[in-house]
């Protein structure tokens, strides 16, 4: 296909030069004996088709066809053809009308259901299923659908300071995978030959089983939201020690309650698939990471700054080490290449006098205070 838009696009964007906009019902019309004929038109150059044939176009373009297939016009691009500046939501709106090929109607429905799970106001919802929806073509051929949806979706939320943890447990509603932990595997003494039954909260539970001995081992999927249901195996009992017990908790022969402590990686891996997929960026917007690890949500450490009146130097000097840091983060977390470029910053422009000062007036431990930053108050920023 051309790499020029469809007549029935740019017909709904009017020129400085025309009298006004033209309807976008994809054809031109005339008046002709009385009558309205439609007319389709060359999507390369606008001369009439004949037969769906382009005689100024030549061989090379049928019903606005070309050998390179279809492509939305870039905003450059599209500026140079309506001879007007294209504003980004004009072009995005333009960029998501190319992409009704099949495929994208179930990937839009699924992002729609994936955002409704979380609590959010109607324009910051809408928001996100636009920037998801962009963000997910670039990465569904790669990944496919269903995952181009949720790391996309996720990534919109992370990118509000939604913490990893949220965004998980909201997703796990549509697609329980998202919130899945390691199996858990527990050992049990079963008569020969009888079937093994899993029951969690009452409902059957899939798992696998193989023997050991005079024992079989179960290794049962684990999920967060399992955490304290009740879990019953039939025809089977428990033996001594055989099983997690930071996971389980004995409460009969053949009865146990379920213990999550731990946290899904789940999405965590689906991002990082879709940042080696090349169409997703993750932990490299400083501002979106300096919004979620912001001073202001450790208030003693802000209000030190503050009462020395370097706040602002400090918060600008942060900005700076923090987005050298997201450059190459070395496989370190953005919270943890958060909190160096905030003990960094404050070391740079807080004399050491004055730290050991404020230290001193506020009766603050020396080991839980560097450069003014109260150490232990770094665990109010999510991972």
């Amino acid at each position: 296909m051309s790499r020029q838009p469809p007549a029935h696009l740019l017909a709904g964007l009017s020129s400085p030069r025309s009298a006004g906009p033209l309807k976008a019902t994809g054809v031109f019309q005339r008046m002709a004996d009385g009558r309205k004929e439609e007319l389709d038109l060359c999507e390369e150059c606008g001369s009439p088709l004949q037969d769906g044939f382009c005689t100024s176009c030549g061989g090379g373009f049928r019903d606005g066809a070309s050998p390179v297939g279809a492509a939305p016009l870039g905003r450059s691009e599209l500026s140079k053809v309506l001879g007007r500046p294209v504003g980004s939501r004009a072009h995005g709106s333009y960029a998501l009308s190319m992409q009704q090929e099949e495929g994208m109607a179930p990937l839009r429905k699924q992002i729609e259901l994936l955002v409704e799970q979380f609590g959010a106001s109607p324009p910051v919802k809408a928001a996100v299923r636009q920037n998801a929806e962009r963000l997910a073509v670039k990465i569904m051929r790669e990944i496919g659908p269903t995952k181009a949806a949720i790391a996309s979706v996720a990534q919109e939320f992370l990118r509000q300071g939604r913490n990893l943890a949220e965004v998980s447990a909201f997703l796990a509603k549509v697609h329980p995978r998202i919130d899945r932990l390691k199996d858990l595997v527990v050992e049990v003494y079963s008569a020969p030959d009888s079937e093994i039954q899993v029951l969690v909260d009452g409902r059957d539970r899939p798992f696998v089983s193989y023997s050991d001995g005079l024992y079989r081992t179960l290794r049962i999927p684990f999920f967060v939201s399992d955490s304290g249901a009740l879990v019953e195996v039939k025809n089977a009992v428990l033996t001594r020690n055989g099983y997690d017990s930071r996971r389980v908790r004995p409460l009969g022969p053949s009865e146990f309650e379920l213990r999550a402590s731990e946290r899904s990686f789940e999405l965590f891996k689906l991002l990082e698939e879709a940042k080696l997929s090349g169409g997703l960026s993750l932990a490299n917007d400083p501002k979106a990471i300096a919004r979620k690890y912001s001073i202001s949500k450790l208030p003693l450490t802000e209000g030190l700054l503050r009462g020395t009146n370097l706040l602002t130097a400090v918060s600008a000097e942060y900005m700076i080490r923090l987005a050298e840091k997201l450059k190459d983060g070395r496989g370190r977390s953005p919270k943890k290449l958060a909190e160096e470029a905030l003990v960094e910053a404050c070391s740079a422009v807080v004399p050491e006098f004055v730290g050991k000062e404020m230290t001193e007036r506020y009766h603050l431990k020396p080991s839980h205070v560097r450069s003014l930053v109260v150490l232990p108050e770094l665990g109010r920023w999510q991972g």
